[in-house]
C-alpha cells in the first residue's frame, strides 16, 4: 500500500467517499497532516513583516517568484525563505514515522509546485501535479468531477494581518504591476500565477 495527500484544491473536485474508494482500488491509502499549516504559514508571514522594512513578496506560488523576478531587487523588496503551504505538508508527511519507509505521493494543483517539492528529495515521497498521477493511473473519466468556480484557498490569504496588503493574480496583472513598481506602495504583496487561485492551476485535470 502506498499513501497519498490530495491538495485542497482536488479534495474539493470530488466527492471524498468515492475518491478515497477509487485511490484504495489503485492501491493508495489517503493520510492528512496534523497541523494547521495554513495558519503556521500566515503566522511566519506576519513575523517575516515584523523583521523587515522592504516590501514583503508572498513566496506560496513558486510561477508568481518566476515572473517578478526581472521586476524586483534585493535594495526594496523582501522574499521570505518560507515555503508553500503544500510543501509544509509533504515534509510533515514524509517525516512521519508510522510512514517510513513506504511510498508517499503528494499531489499538486500544479507543475511548478510539483518541481519545487521533488528538489526537496525527501525521503519515499514524491510531489505530483494530480493532472499527471490521473493520466499514470488511468483514472480520466472513471470518477465524477465537480467543476471548481473558486480556489478553497482564494486571493485575500493575508488581509487579517495588520498591514497594508495587495492582491494581484494573473501572469499579465503580475507582471504590470511589478513593472509600475506599485509594489513600493504596500507592506504585503499576495501573488498567485493563476488568476483567482490554484483552481486554474496547469496541474487540475478539470481544465483540460
Amino acid at each position: 500500500m502506498s499513501y497519498i495527500f490530495i491538495n485542497p484544491v482536488v479534495d474539493n473536485m470530488y466527492i471524498k467517499e468515492e475518491l478515497d474508494q477509487v485511490l484504495l482500488n489503485n492501491g493508495y491509502s489517503r493520510v492528512e497532516v496534523e497541523n494547521d499549516w495554513h495558519k503556521i504559514v500566515k503566522e511566519k508571514y506576519n513575523e517575516a513583516l515584523k523583521s523587515t522594512g522592504k516590501t514583503l513578496l508572498d513566496r506560496r506560488c513558486p510561477l508568481a517568484i518566476d515572473t517578478i523576478n526581472e521586476y524586483v531587487n534585493d535594495q526594496d523588496v523582501f522574499i521570505p525563505q518560507i515555503d508553500p503551504i503544500l510543501i509544509h505538508c509533504g515534509i510533515e508527511i514524509a517525516n512521519r514515522e508510522d510512514l517510513k519507509g513506504k511510498k508517499k505521493i503528494i499531489t499538486t494543483p500544479c507543475e511548478s509546485l510539483a518541481l519545487y517539492g521533488n528538489k526537496k528529495n525527501l525521503q519515499d515521497t514524491v510531489f505530483i501535479s494530480w493532472k499527471e498521477f490521473v493520466k499514470d493511473l488511468n483514472l480520466h473519466g472513471k470518477i465524477q468531477v465537480k467543476p471548481l468556480d473558486e480556489s478553497p484557498i482564494p486571493p485575500g490569504y493575508f488581509k487579517s494581518l495588520k498591514a497594508k496588503i495587495s492582491s494581484i493574480s494573473g501572469e499579465e496583472n503580475i507582471e504590470e504591476y511589478f513593472k509600475n513598481n506599485l509594489h513600493k506602495e504596500s507592506d504585503l504583496v499576495e501573488m498567485l500565477y493563476c488568476t483567482n487561485g490554484c483552481n486554474n492551476g496547469d496541474g487540475v485535470l478539470i481544465n483540460e
